[in-house]
């Protein structure tokens, strides 16, 4: 977690000049903390350099079953927004996460500290927000563990003051009873089930000065525990939640909760070098202290250098194996409140994306049914593999944490004895390559054949082209589609999955006579919305300009209607005598660019072969508005490209501006040129309190002035839309006046990106 400074590297180095006020705070407080402390950055634990190493081989055995999967890995650290909805449900949904952590850090106010260790609005403004993070994914369809980081309610997130007065100081535990009660009656009261994580990594000065398992430390943690289960005596709590696995240290936390009556339910470490051997290792501390076992988390892993694709598979990989229940992806660009999973989904909004870490997590969903034995030939790898017979595939995930390249042949094994996975001597192999690339809509399909069976088995060769590379094989008799990104298939369409409801753009509302069933194998995501009642209604709102609908066509299926923008109803058979349950039953004609209403309604008839009147719903295809997005750092002089002159500066790694590039100019004259192909562009840079004033035009017309001044951040908006053009070239030109609102306090200009209407 960069908050960490025993664990944070150095800080990417910008112009003390850079105008982006309020990115990388927390970056640089932990780095400024390691430095004062004389904390070396090669305390990180360092990602080889690609090796194009020998040969090695990767077996799987289909035919040998082990446990079912449990995705111990699919958790985040502040991963979602403050208020939780962010990301969207269909970028969190098909990663079927089972864990998330926050308790409000780095949001102003500084929390019960902050408040001079009262409850007041600093630390309401931070257990506001981690009850409504934890409100959404404690509940269908997520139904995940929330852990509530309590020393971050608190204010100890490494911004504390120096004078920061630290629970049990002096033997006086009265204010921190005071907190804890306040903060179990809140959760209490809100009515969510959270675990409660009583102090971040209790062996760190940035979050607790008072030494590790110090007689302080345990004052301060018998008192909470206490507390809370006075007050919930079913409450989870975890801990200790050390910085890292360090057998000594939870070997003496062990022994001296033992004999104080305060174990945690669930016994928490971060990071660690390999999950299942710290898992085991663990579990033995918890056995040699006469101990029952203590379910497992590791609720932060991936340090900042290590998050990429192949690392990140390598991770889940050795999760899979382990002891571990629960785990969360570490935050280290986006902390904390920026709803991107930290960086995993690119962007915010209607700019989100898949990366390839996302799709290394999509592939880890996809491991159903039952874990099945599978080795490699090289520690570096790591390879987890599942056979579902009911969804009647397999699939492969590897990943490695050595830079792998080269060649590795994969073996899979034991077709012979799960004939419901192949079909007449062969199997369908596709293989797919998740390079680690942002952003990323699809992996790219490396091959996609029926393959020959010899004795019982395959064997495919996987070549790294990187050594951030993972890599997702999928199984089957007859060959599965490409799995299509979360916003869309490939083609620019947006896919909604049907379980994705409310009232807003892309999603479907239903009345009380529809059902929900989950788990349904050969439906998008699962999920199927059905009902089998006259007159049931289902509206679905989307922006675009064509809809095409997928539901259920078989024996059992009934008559509907559809319609759009309340125009005449259509009626649609869904009815067919063998099934198919996600094709495209119905499609609107082209419609005008904008936002539209498509009703769906049960007429309670039937094809007079059909056995019922279902209507089962699966998703919903949007063609959006075409619109071109191009990142304010797609440079030169060409066609959708920005032409910057030496005055301007580039700063990346911004987590609240699209690709997370920021071009920025704090100089007077300085311009720069978009030339673009369209009908219309709008441009989008930073509002911020330092921002200044500059100039656009249009095809060297009248500039028109745009005051970029905010007393409030957004880093992504539009400042500037042209009026409507003729088809054809064009080039937007902007100039930094130099001149600046008298409220603000600087006159820097930041280009996010720009929106060409084609």
């Amino acid at each position: 977690m960069e908050r960490t400074p025993l664990h944070s590297p150095p800080p990417r180095q910008r112009s003390t000049h850079s105008p982006l006020a309020g990115i990388s705070r927390h970056s640089l407080i932990a780095a400024g903390l390691a430095a004062v402390l004389g904390v070396a950055a090669a305390v990180v634990p360092a990602v080889q350099a690609s090796a194009n190493v020998p040969d090695t081989t990767v077996t799987v055995d289909v035919s040998q079953t082990g446990k079912t999967p449990t995705h111990a890995g699919a958790g985040f650290l502040y991963g979602l927004s403050q208020d939780g909805s962010g990301p969207a449900d269909s970028f969190l949904q098909p990663l079927t996460p089972t864990l998330f952590r926050g308790g409000g850090a780095r949001i102003a106010g500084g929390g019960w500290i902050g408040d001079n260790y009262t409850a007041g609005s600093g630390y309401r403004v931070r257990i506001n927000s981690a009850i409504a993070q934890a409100k959404r994914v404690t509940t269908a369809p997520y139904s995940a563990r929330y852990d509530l980081l309590v020393s971050d309610v608190y204010g100890a997130d490494t911004t504390q003051p120096s004078n920061t007065i630290y629970p049990c100081d002096n033997g006086d535990c009265s204010n921190w009873t005071a907190f804890i009660d306040q903060v179990v009656r809140d959760a209490q009261a809100a009515g969510v089930n959270v675990a409660y994580d009583i102090w971040n990594e209790p062996d760190g000065t940035g979050f607790w000065q008072r030494g590790v398992n110090s007689a302080q430390y345990f004052q301060m943690w018998d008192t909470a525990v206490r507390e809370i289960r006075r007050l919930n005596p079913s409450a989870l709590i975890v801990g200790p939640s050390y910085s890292g696995y360090n057998h000594t240290w939870l070997d003496q936390f062990l022994g001296q909760t033992k004999n104080d009556g305060t174990l945690p339910s669930v016994l928490n470490w971060h990071f660690g070098n390999d999950p299942a051997a710290d898992s085991a290792d663990a579990a033995a501390l918890v056995g040699a202290h006469g101990l029952s076992p203590i379910p497992q988390s590791i609720n932060e892993y991936l340090f900042g250098n290590q998050q990429n694709a192949a690392y990140t598979a390598w991770f889940l990989n050795r999760l899979a194996v382990s002891g571990v229940g629960a785990a969360a992806h570490a935050i280290w660009s986006d902390c904390c409140t920026a709803g991107t999973l930290d960086s995993v989904v690119a962007g915010t909004g209607d700019l989100a994306a898949p990366t390839g870490q996302w799709w290394v997590y999509r592939a880890y969903a996809n491991l159903t049914g039952h874990l099945v034995t599978a080795n490699s030939g090289n520690a570096g790898i790591a390879v987890a593999a599942a056979a579902d017979q009911s969804a009647g595939q397999a699939n492969v995930l590897i990943g490695n944490n050595s830079g792998q390249t080269g060649t590795t042949t994969v073996t899979v094994q034991g077709l012979g004895s799960t004939p419901w996975l192949t079909a007449g001597g062969t199997v369908h192999a596709t293989l797919l390559r998740i390079p680690d690339q942002t952003p990323l809509s699809q992996p790219i399909t490396v091959s996609d054949s029926d393959v020959t069976i010899s004795n019982g088995s395959i064997s495919l060769p996987v070549a790294f082209q990187a050594g951030t590379d993972a890599f997702w094989l999928v199984l089957s008799p007859h060959g599965v589609p490409v799995p299509a990104g979360p916003g869309g298939s490939g083609n620019g369409t947006i896919i909604v999955d049907g379980n994705v409801t409310g009232t807003g753009n892309d999603q479907f509302q239903y009345d009380s006579n529809w059902g929900l069933t989950t788990g349904v194998p050969d439906m998008y995501l699962g999920t199927a919305n059905w009902s089998h009642t006259a007159g049931a209604t289902a509206v679905f709102r989307f922006t675009g300009t064509q809809v095409a609908l997928h539901a259920v066509r078989d024996v059992d299926q009934g008559i509907m209607t559809v319609s759009v923008d309340g125009g005449t109803p259509q009626t649609v058979d869904n009815y067919a005598p063998s099934r198919n349950a996600s094709g495209v039953v119905w499609t609107s004609p082209a419609l005008a660019a904008g936002p539209h209403t498509l009703t769906i309604v049960n007429t309670g008839n039937r094809n007079s072969a059909s056995a019922g009147i279902n209507i089962a719903i699966d998703r919903a295809d949007v063609t959006p508005n075409s619109q071109l997005i191009v990142d304010g750092n797609v440079t030169g002089t060409g066609n959708d490209q920005f032409q910057y002159d030496s005055n301007w500066g580039l700063t990346t790694g911004v987590s609240d501006m699209y690709l997370g590039t920021a071009n920025w100019s704090h100089t007077a004259g300085a311009t720069a040129v978009f030339r673009f192909t369209g009908t219309q562009v709008a441009l989008h840079a930073v509002r911020d309190f330092d921002q200044g004033i500059m100039t656009v035009s249009v095809d060297g017309g009248a500039p028109q002035s745009m005051d970029n001044y905010s007393a409030t951040r957004n880093a992504s908006g539009i400042v500037f839309t042209s009026p409507v053009l003729a088809s054809g070239s064009h080039t937007l030109t902007i100039v930094n006046t130099g001149n600046r609102n008298s409220a603000s306090a600087g006159i820097n200009i930041a280009i996010d990106r720009a929106g060409v209407t084609q």
